[in-house]
């Protein structure tokens, strides 16, 4: 016989695959457990009960977290579920009051209480149920006013804005014209709730338009009392393929087969949801049909037609953009401060030769009292601008005061130099009416961009004109929008470097520096936008992107690098390589990043990986972190959540509703999976910054009365599971408001009516004996009746927490104990902060003993909060080749263990 003592020094280790467990030769398979489930861990070794988790509100259908992080102590939740969005804010719902204030025709069916006002080229109506703002000519203005009276002073009100159009601006204040409540905001098309508190008694609103293409705004309303609920186009099934890049107060939105939003708050309480979208790219290298593009405007609304079957209804919303040669364009301008866009002239005069390449015109047309001058610039097409004459048989420096009446020839005789010409009206120099400018030049060219905003035939779409135009012709030199249901929408977006980047399809999309809007392909030098395939062979469906030092891009069949020349050189146009760094595909689930290192879930869904930079590869290289924990992800995971005070854990839900816990610290070399339990399962996760400790959120779905039931649950802090005045280690549980007066009516909740819970009172666990729990059933009005009296209690479902040591494979003086029979005489634990009755100890999980109730012949306290180093003893070990430690904690007791010392007998 031999007879050796061993430390368990660490529960740090997690659980392993029980056929992993015969692998002693890796040292930390001593230390690692079979079953360590609720049963946390710190990253310096001790394991503790799992924190209980508490109640705050129901939820309605599958729903899915997402953190909105503007700081460390600015942070919320947004709550997406079935084509719904809700705003977690300090743990509650975001609602609003009830008020009584309502908006005259909010819905504009009809116009009554509304003040449409236009200046000179501009209009303002309220026809087919929308606010239709125009301001067709430039620096005119389109607005719609309202008085709203209000009964509820000083008591938050919220405006309901639909948009269909936009952006339109928006403001509302506490005078006519003013912004006091709300500054004026440019309100893009999709919902906005906008909240403002009112001290008198009127608010003033305007909605406003000063761009020339037609805005429109479906309703405007007082919102109703109750959960602020904006809906959204993503389903149920869309929830889990939501890709987020945060960016200050705004959160770009990707996910499959759904053009981008943006997720945009005004302030704590004023949220929008609304459309991504780009006014110039990106594009298509060339045109997608062979047929020729006519737009029957150069600016503001019109119509494009095709002159052969091309357009279909998923077509709205795309973007197209036609080249013209020649240079014809249309202004209307109704305000001082106001120019065409210029012409280009080159080239030389010489009509005896038929050269009359500076040769072009212009006319004015409307009724306008204005001063209008021509003018040109040697310097460039935005700068230098003089007075120049009228015609070229005119009056010098003189300006044009009525119309034309006619087109006027202009010819200058500076050959061969680049001349910009534009006419306008100078600041000072207007006075009413708008005057309607052609200009005509047959050299030179450029393109314009449009937006598909209503289908029509095969042949013909509405649009509006984004980028003027230089012709109204046919022209079969265009590009289509890459975006759009007719062709493809990107699955994913991240920020890096100063950039916004998309993917989808095999490409990579990125916008111009610090333009998280802009793809401006004509933009060119470092900053210009970046499209690209990712073409690195095999599937590249992107479910993914993550902004390490390098961007990565997690794909189907691969994760591939975006990289440039060097390692810490900003991407640009010219030095953009993407390689592959791992054929190991990714999963369509969103990964996380701690520090330089990046988590994902492989293609299978199967393995947790890791993609961090090697040094000596000078490349990021793919792991697989989950190696001896496969059995543990074997149904999926579907979402996954960092935490990192006061350790880093990775929270993982499963497809089948499990959970599980990663302690995950690199540089202490500690790396351990812990399942969690709970009386339902784990539908999604998410996870705010604090400063004490980050904040765990999930959705759990529970079976209450019979019915699956939804709640939004919020994991207790580490330091609440120690035995106090109040010890948090039971499920759904409602924190206690403050202290009451002593009673034996315990308030549990009505969310759990019908439920066994159990009771932590008075700074100790109700039991009907040392160490066996009491339970109770929640009464239908959501309390229980406890034996006596107390004071201060909380209660909630109960759970588990169990530890299963690794086989004592190393308590042999010749070696491996493996396969030797052995027997574990007795153990001693090293705790703190645990209730000594409720903490079980046993050779399985059969028979458990607690820890001797008299040490030395004096009792032990129940309730030990300092460090104790118990006295060996005796827990019902067996010979067996087989020998385990086992440990079990039930709710409301708990535990902090800080090491076992176990005394194993060989036959050996």
């Amino acid at each position: 016989m031999a007879s050796v003592r061993t430390f368990l020094h660490a529960m740090n280790v997690g659980v392993h695959d029980s056929t992993a467990l015969t692998r002693i030769d890796l040292e930390r398979m001593r230390l690692a457990a079979e079953t360590q489930t609720n049963f946390m861990a710190k990253a310096t070794g001790p394991g503790f009960m799992r924190p209980g988790l508490e109640y705050l509100f129901t939820t309605t259908g599958v729903s899915w977290l997402k953190e909105f992080v503007f700081g460390a102590t600015d942070a919320s939740n947004m709550l997406f579920s079935d084509e719904e969005m809700r705003i977690v804010v300090d743990d509650a719902l975001l609602t609003r009051p009830a008020v009584t204030a309502t908006v005259s025709s909010g819905t504009f069916a009809a116009s009554a209480g509304w003040t449409l006002s236009a200046t000179d080229g501009a209009t303002a109506t309220i026809s087919g149920g929308y606010l239709n703002l125009t301001a067709a000519a430039r620096g005119s203005t389109a607005t719609a006013t309202q008085t709203v009276a209000i009964n509820e002073t000083d008591t938050e009100h919220a405006f309901r804005i639909v948009v269909e159009r936009g952006p339109v601006l928006f403001r509302c204040g506490s005078s006519s014209g003013g912004e006091q409540y709300i500054t004026e905001t440019s309100l893009k098309t999709g919902i906005h709730s906008l909240s403002f508190t009112p001290t008198g008694a009127n608010a003033y609103i305007q909605f406003k338009n000063d761009d020339r293409m037609l805005r429109r705004v479906d309703s405007i309303a007082i919102e109703s009392a109750g959960v602020v609920s904006i809906a959204t186009p993503w389903a149920s099934d869309d929830l889990p393929l939501m890709r987020f890049a945060q960016s200050a107060d705004v959160v770009f939105v990707a996910c499959e087969g759904h053009q981008p939003r943006r997720i945009e708050r005004r302030a704590a309480r004023s949220w929008s949801v609304v459309l991504y979208g780009p006014d110039d790219g990106p594009f298509t290298a060339e045109r997608t049909r062979k047929v020729k593009l006519k737009p029957s405007v150069t600016e503001g609304n019109g119509t494009l037609t095709a002159d052969g079957n091309f357009f279909n209804a998923n077509h709205v919303g795309a973007l197209f953009k036609l080249f013209h040669e020649g240079q014809s364009t249309q202004v209307v301008l109704g305000a001082a401060g106001q120019f065409t866009d210029p012409i280009r002239v080159t080239g030389v005069y010489q009509p005896s030769t038929g050269a009359l390449d500076r040769q072009w015109t212009y006319e004015v047309a409307g009724t306008f009292v204005a001063d209008i001058w021509n003018q040109r610039s040697f310097d460039a097409e935005d700068s230098g601008y003089v007075d120049y004459r009228q015609s070229s048989g005119g009056v010098v420096l003189a300006p044009i005061t009525a119309p034309t009446g006619g087109a006027v020839t202009q010819v200058d005789q500076d050959q061969n130099a680049i001349i910009y010409y534009r006419l306008g009206i100078k600041d000072g120099g207007y006075t009413s009416g708008s005057a309607t400018i052609t200009i005509t030049y047959s050299g030179g060219g450029g393109d314009g961009i449009c937006r598909v905003v209503g289908y029509t035939s095969p042949t013909q779409v509405d649009i509006e004109v984004l980028t003027p135009f230089k012709n109204t012709t046919y022209t079969d030199d265009w590009q289509e929008g890459e975006w759009s249901a007719n062709r493809t929408y990107p699955s994913a977006v991240c920020l890096a470097d100063g950039r916004l980047w998309w993917s989808g399809s095999d490409k990579l999309w990125g916008s111009i520096s610090d333009a998280f809007e802009g793809f401006d392909e004509d933009l060119e030098g470092d900053a210009g936008p970046i499209n690209r395939s990712i073409a690195t062979g095999g599937v590249n469906a992107t479910q993914w992107l993550m902004s390490l030092q390098r961007l990565i891009a997690g794909t189907e069949g691969a994760v591939a690098v975006a990289k440039s020349s060097s390692l810490d050189e900003p991407i640009t146009p010219s030095n953009l390589s993407i390689r592959n760094s791992s054929t190991t595909g990714a999963a369509p689930v969103n990964p996380a990043m701690i520090d330089t290192r990046g988590l994902f879930i492989e293609r299978a869904g199967r393995a947790v990986m890791e993609v961090v930079f090697d040094g000596a590869a000078g490349d990021y290289v793919v792991t697989q972190l989950s190696k001896l924990t496969t059995d543990l992800f074997s149904s999926g995971v579907k979402s996954l959540a960092v935490q990192r005070r006061p350790d880093t854990r990775i929270w993982l839900v499963m497809d089948d509703g499990s959970c599980v816990c990663c302690l995950y610290e690199p540089a202490q070399e500690v790396l351990a999976f812990i399942p969690i339990e709970t009386d339902g399962t784990f539908e999604s996760v998410s996870v705010l910054p604090a400063e004490e400790q980050d904040r765990v959120y999930f959705v759990v779905a529970r079976t209450i009365g019979g019915s699956t039931v939804r709640y939004v649950e919020k994991m207790a802090l580490d330091s609440e599971v120690a035995p106090d005045t109040y010890c948090y280690v039971m499920d759904s549980f409602v924190r206690p408001q403050g202290v009451g007066s002593p009673s034996t009516t315990v308030s549990v909740g009505a969310h759990l009516a019908g439920e066994t819970v159990v009771c932590w009172a008075d700074g100790a666990p109700l039991e009907s004996a040392p160490g066996v729990r009491r339970t109770f059933v929640v009464d239908g009005s959501g309390n229980i009746t406890v034996p006596s009296a107390v004071t201060d209690a909380v209660a909630g479902l109960p759970y588990r927490a169990r530890y299963k040591s690794a086989r004592l494979a190393y308590g042999a003086t010749g070696g491996s104990a493996l396969l030797q029979k052995k027997h574990v005489s007795q153990i001693g634990p090293i705790m703190t902060n645990f209730t000594r009755f409720g903490v079980k100890f046993g050779a399985d999980f059969t028979t458990m003993y607690a820890p001797p109730v008299n040490v030395g012949g004096v009792a032990a306290s129940e309730i030990q909060t300092s460090i104790v180093d118990e006295v060996a003893f005796s827990f019902g070990g067996y010979w067996d080749t087989d020998s385990r430690v086992c440990l079990e904690i039930n709710s409301p007791y708990t535990a902090t263990v800080m090491g076992i010392i176990t005394d194993v007998t060989t036959n050996g």
